[in-house]
């Protein structure tokens, strides 16, 4: 007889269950213990009673490959898979907080800031999964945790699929897949979708977070879903009158019945709402009476203009006369100012050089870990460290035996994402004290290949690296992605290197 799920059951030879913190329709969700890794993780675990069904499994397994695929600093991590005694369990990383439903839940409409900051995070995350090919096509608050620092992390890719829908697909056309209360238009109708389904609802749940509650609600979540296809949101500024116009008009954007009409990208859905997040800075914050629907301009009917008459007429005339005269003046005075300019400077203005661009700190968007000749996976839970500007957190590398990494493979690395392709022309690595007489090698690329190979050449290779390395690219690359390849460690026991920041310079 199958040992029970309950505190203490070990999954794997491996995972210790310790307590039970969510459950849902599928199955649970349990905070366990990795002895080998020394650290807390979440164990997914499917319900026994409809594991039975081969689909499901398929959905469950299917599930773990998906997550597995994007890392991202707002994107839950997934460790490992398996099955124990006939029970499908996935190995994730453990999030402190609680998801955004139940915030909504508890504090009612959010500030327009937070849910700002929220919004543009999940829409940063989706766009690393599109960019990979994959829509998530079940975004929700139950699908968002939210941390007690503010950060959100993205989980439940159950039922994502390829954009491409190059492989097998575990649905049919026609059938209606995710949460009915937040399906764009396409899904309701089991049209064919592609990413901007996720922006669609992403907006559904920015609406939710300002109002406090969803545009569409009807007796039942289908009849919800299919009152969006006969009718556009209610205004939000009508519902909820503290929303600033500008925001508005970003929301109406991504719930546009049309997918065409809707923001193109999750970047640009991400990036529209930069100027409302909490800490916008004050040259990028909106204007909250910036207007976005102007009246129609009235024009005057037809007919004969008026004439003056009187002193009054003479003295309109008068002054214009005037003006005209002194205008004439100044435009003379300007142009035999602008001959002597030209007279005395050699160079045509039409030859002047254009100013170079200043080299200066290029934001990331996130991080990853890039391991190809190992396991695929080099401390994925703490790779946002080296991006999240704090020198207090690190990402370190395994342990190895030698300091050339085990001696089994070429190196290990670190994935910067910088959004679009810039000219990268350093980079900074902030290692922790001691961590000195180190190697690397710095590649670049607009994607992320599966091989070190397909990189190319590396634009760095440098040996002897102290604790705040600065690596000068030649020839400087323009990429969207830059590798820093690890290819030997620190002297001392345990071989391992600790990287604090990763700071990206050039241009745009």
């Amino acid at each position: 007889m199958p040992e029970p799920l309950q505190p203490g059951r070990v999954l794997g030879g491996r995972y210790r269950l310790e307590r039970e913190i969510a459950r849902g329709g599928m199955g649970t969700v349990w905070e366990a213990d990795d002895p080998l890794l020394a650290r807390q993780i979440a164990v997914k675990t499917l319900d026994t009673a409809i594991g039975m069904d081969e689909s499901i499994r398929a959905r469950f397994r299917r599930e773990a490959i998906t997550a597995a695929a994007v890392t991202h600093p707002n994107i839950v991590a997934t460790y490992d898979t398996g099955e124990d005694d006939g029970v499908a369990y996935i190995v994730m990383e453990l999030v402190h907080g609680i998801t955004l439903r139940q915030l909504i839940d508890r504090d009612g409409a959010l500030p327009v800031g937070q849910a700002a900051d929220i919004t543009y995070q999940v829409a940063d995350a989706l766009s690393v999964a599109h960019a990979r090919g994959l829509v998530h096509r079940d975004v929700k608050p139950g699908n968002v945790l939210v941390q007690p620092d503010g950060r959100v992390k993205v989980t439940d890719f159950g039922i994502a699929k390829a954009a491409d829908s190059g492989g097998e697909e575990l649905t049919r056309t026609g059938m209606v897949v995710g949460t009915a209360r937040y399906l764009a238009p396409e899904q309701v109708d089991g049209r064919d979708v592609d990413e901007r389904v996720d922006i669609y609802s992403l907006g559904l749940v920015l609406y939710e977070m300002l109002c406090g509650r969803a545009p569409f609600e009807a007796d039942t979540d289908i009849a919800t879903a299919v009152a969006r296809l006969t009718a556009p949101p209610r205004p939000i500024t009508l519902e909820c009158p503290a929303v600033p116009s500008a925001l508005e008009h970003v929301i109406d954007r991504a719930l546009a019945k049309d997918p065409a009409e809707r923001w193109p990208s999750a970047l640009s859905f991400r990036d529209a709402l930069a100027p409302f997040r909490t800490d916008a800075t004050p040259a990028t914050r909106a204007d909250p009476t910036m207007p976005v629907r102007l009246p129609a301009r009235r024009v005057a009917a037809p007919g004969p203009a008026p004439v003056a008459t009187g002193p009054a007429t003479k003295r309109s005339t008068f002054s214009a006369a005037r003006i005209t005269l002194w205008a004439a003046v100044f435009a003379i005075g300007l142009f035999a100012g602008y001959l002597g300019y030209r007279a005395i400077d050699d160079e045509p203005v039409s030859n002047a050089a254009p100013p170079k661009p200043v080299v200066g700190p290029l934001t990331p968007i996130g991080a990853r870990d890039y391991d190809p000749e190992g396991d695929g996976h080099e401390n994925p839970q703490q790779v946002a460290a080296v991006v999240d500007g704090n020198l207090a957190t690190a990402w370190s590398t395994e342990l190895y035996k030698d300091r050339n990494v085990g001696g089994l493979k070429s190196g290990v690395g670190l994935v910067v994402d910088l959004g679009t392709p810039k000219k990268i022309v350093r980079l900074q690595v902030v290692t922790a004290a001691g961590d000195t007489d180190w190697s690397a090698q710095v590649y670049s690329s607009d994607t992320v290949p599966a091989t070190l190979a397909a990189w190319g050449p590396p634009s760095f290779n440098g040996q002897a690296l102290g604790p705040n390395a600065q690596l000068t690219l030649q020839p400087a690359p323009r990429a969207r992605n830059v590798l820093l390849w690890i290819t030997n460690l620190p002297p001392g026991r345990p071989f391992r290197l600790r990287v604090a920041e990763v700071r990206v310079f050039g241009t745009a």
